[in-house]
C-alpha cells in the first residue's frame, strides 16, 4: 500500500501520500503547467481541499490516479 511518494512533473515535485481513511493526498507547489496535468487526473475522482491547496483522491480511485500521474511524470 502506498504510504508516500514524490514524482517530478515539469521539474516540480508532486507529493502523494496515504490518509488513514484510505483516501490519498496529491499536493504540488503552485505552478500552472503542473496544475494543468494534475487537475484533469484528479477531477471527478476526488475533491479539491482549498484549506491545504491539495487534492483528496477517494480510495476507489487511488490506483488509477497513481498510475496516470506516474505516466505523466515519466513523459515530462
Amino acid at each position: 500500500m502506498l504510504e508516500q511518494k514524490t514524482l517530478r512533473i515539469h521539474g516540480m515535485s508532486v507529493h502523494i501520500r496515504s490518509l488513514p481513511s484510505g483516501d490519498m493526498v496529491v499536493w504540488h507547489p503552485f505552478n500552472e503547467e503542473v496544475r494543468a496535468v494534475i487537475e484533469p487526473v484528479c477531477r471527478n475522482r476526488g475533491r479539491w481541499n482549498g484549506e491545504y491547496n491539495n487534492w483528496i483522491v477517494f480510495r476507489q480511485f487511488r490506483e488509477i490516479v497513481c498510475t496516470e500521474l506516474e505516466a505523466e511524470a515519466s513523459s515530462h
